[in-house]
């Protein structure tokens, strides 16, 4: 499993410091993204899943990288952002004032979704419990 977590600003960080010291014969897009891209295109046949928290930059990572994702989970995103991110799903839900709602856009149809909501002592002891067998 590979997260990334505030993706997008890492991915910024990664661009501008390979910008900064590739060398004249080195490849114009830094190997840490280009690593990233093939492991995406090679995620369901290697069983390997990623968690990708940010935005799905299109400067940054090739369209068919992009591609590769077969869920995307949305919270709280204007008509814009989802028309973006998950445009097969139709138009945005109408958001709704409940905190945790979100919606999960798969095989081209949004379902909605409750998220948890747990401090990260509570996930923690909920891993632990889970783990143990005891809950």
């Amino acid at each position: 499993m590979v997260v990334l977590d505030r993706a997008d600003t890492t991915l910024r960080h990664l661009t501008s410091y390979w910008e900064t010291f590739r060398q004249k014969d080195d490849p114009k897009k830094s190997p840490a993204i280009t690593a990233l891209e093939d492991v995406l295109y090679a995620g369901r046949e290697a069983r390997i899943h990623v968690l990708y928290n940010g935005h799905i930059n299109g400067s940054v990572l090739a369209p068919a990288a992009r591609e590769q994702f077969a869920t995307v989970i949305l919270a709280r995103v204007g008509e814009g952002t989802w028309q973006r991110l998950a445009p097969i799903a139709g138009p945005a839900p109408k958001s709704s004032p409940l905190p945790g709602r979100a919606h999960v856009v798969k095989d081209g149809a949004a379902h909605p979704t409750q998220a948890l909501l747990m401090t990260d002592a509570e996930a923690a002891d909920w891993l632990a419990l889970t783990a143990a067998g005891e809950n």
